[in-house]
């Protein structure tokens, strides 16, 4: 069995906690290779199936990327995650969808491309006095910004100028971040596998570690497990790994993220995590499960969604 691991030019050996996906799975005898999503030199077909991993300029590309998903889909080569799905998950609009299903989510506005709207005017409307703008399509922390109460005339500008290009998304900002940091709970073929706990660094709200945030090992209480499962039960199967990432307040999760598309699933932070993943995997790719039907309600599906 061959596998890729997909990756992206600034990384191409993988990342250390995939390969300790790697390492794991070469103990079974099944060899997985980085390859790069957008490279004209990798031979697609040579595999028997490809695991997106850390294509992580997927957003700053989304056009090119969703036409490499349809490729792969046309070469017939099973994807983890599957190419319909990733669609779905790649534009954050699809919280507005798993809100309609009755998830707790941040509440979320979507400003389209070209819209008049502005920051103002949306405080105005909802009343949020601490808010967050961000690209529909975005990771890490990309573009986005907060804005605080009676500041909204500094940001307008950007603002403006991030609406004339791509659709945007406006949340209030969760102070829970800020206080108790956000849980990132990780799922391997449907399963509950491990939990981590993100903080931001002192004067700054994203918990990235690129922007100086930190990640420890953590275990969330079983209620807090079931509400991470009953998110995910949302979700079509097969899929390989799914992260819930989610802020307690009033002793229940609000779902900040679902990530689906190349999230980091914090292998390294729980021993036996690299050998969940790497058993899921091969249960995946041996056919053990059958796909379910999925149908967004509450938005149009991105071209491709399984439905």
């Amino acid at each position: 069995m061959r596998l890729a691991f997909v990756t992206y030019r600034a990384l191409p050996q993988l990342s250390e906690d995939d390969r300790l996906a790697v390492n794991e799975l070469r103990q079974h005898g099944v060899t997985a290779e980085s390859a790069v999503w957008d490279s004209p030199l990798v031979d697609w077909a040579r595999y028997d199936a490809l695991v997106l991993r850390s294509t992580w300029d997927y957003h700053e590309r989304a056009e090119e990327f969703e036409a490499w998903l349809a490729h792969i889909e046309h070469l017939g080569i099973p994807m983890w995650n599957p190419p319909g799905l990733v669609r779905w998950n790649m534009d954050k609009r699809y919280l507005l969808d798993l809100a309609s299903r009755g998830v707790r989510t941040v509440p979320t506005i979507a400003v389209d491309r070209g819209s008049a709207d502005t920051l103002a005017g949306i405080v105005a409307r909802t009343g949020w006095r601490d808010l967050v703008y961000k690209p529909t399509v975005s990771a890490s922390g990309y573009r986005t910004a907060r804005v605080a109460a009676g500041d909204e005339a500094n940001h307008e500008g950007a603002f403006a100028a991030l609406v004339a290009e791509r659709d945007a998304l406006v949340q209030p900002f969760v102070q829970a971040v800020m206080d108790d940091g956000e849980w990132s709970l990780v799922f391997l073929s449907g399963h509950y596998s491990h939990a981590v706990k993100k903080r931001a660094r002192p004067g700054e709200f994203r918990v990235q570690t690129s922007y100086g945030g930190s990640v420890t090992a953590d275990a969330p209480r079983g209620a807090l497990i079931a509400q991470a499962e009953e998110i995910v039960s949302n979700l079509p199967g097969p899929w390989l790994y799914a992260r819930v990432d989610a802020c307690e307040t009033e002793g229940s999760l609000v779902l900040m993220e679902l990530e689906l598309v190349e999230p980091d699933l914090f292998l390294a932070y729980h021993p036996s995590a690299p050998r969940r993943f790497a058993t899921a995997l091969r249960q995946l790719v041996a056919g053990r499960r059958t796909p379910l039907s999925f149908t967004p309600r509450s938005i149009t599906p991105p071209h491709g969604m399984d439905r």
